[in-house]
């Protein structure tokens, strides 16, 4: 095989009485042309644009909402002592809806907002803010199970006797 025959291949032909036509196949229908038909592609109004980027900004908004089950799940199974990996995936729960709230909520909807459908994006921000508050109660729920968020009148006063724990592992 050469070089010429890659930039030029041989397309053979089928012949007429070769290949037969598959079952329920209509030759009369396959001979009209549609060429009186011709849809035209009408543009869409600005209120259907505004309408569609309403409804993407709602997408944008409820992006946060699904990461939230998967953050119970995985605060829930690296259980609550005090290692590396469950500290830092806890201060990443507070830290990262923290910058998304300050820093990332007009440029996340930035795309979307017009002169006409300003007063609609109201609403999709707070959305997204509520979606975030809620990652970081994530997190703070899991601080809490930790011990490390001082709840309780022993961590703020010396006098006071820390709590009775059920069980202690003495040698």
């Amino acid at each position: 095989m050469s070089f010429q025959e890659l930039l030029n291949p041989k397309v053979l032909t089928p012949l007429a009485g070769e290949i037969r036509s598959p079952p329920g196949f209509d030759h009369e229908i396959s001979k009209t042309k549609k060429t009186d038909k011709k849809e035209v592609l009408k543009k869409p109004t600005q209120k259907e644009l505004d309408l569609l980027k309403v409804k993407k900004a709602w997408e944008v908004a409820t992006m946060p909402a699904k990461n939230i089950p998967m953050n119970l799940i995985m605060s829930y199974m690296t259980g609550n002592s005090l290692q590396v990996i469950p500290i830092m995936m806890t201060l990443m729960l507070l830290w990262n809806p923290l910058k998304a709230v300050f820093t990332e909520t007009n440029p996340a909807f930035a795309a979307y907002v017009t002169k006409t459908n300003s007063l609609q994006m109201y609403l999709p921000k707070a959305v997204f803010v509520v979606c975030q508050v809620a990652n970081m109660l994530i997190g703070l729920w899991k601080l809490n199970k930790m011990g490390l968020i001082p709840n309780k009148e022993a961590d703020w006063l010396s006098w006071q006797v820390a709590g009775e724990y059920i069980e202690k592992l003495s040698f």
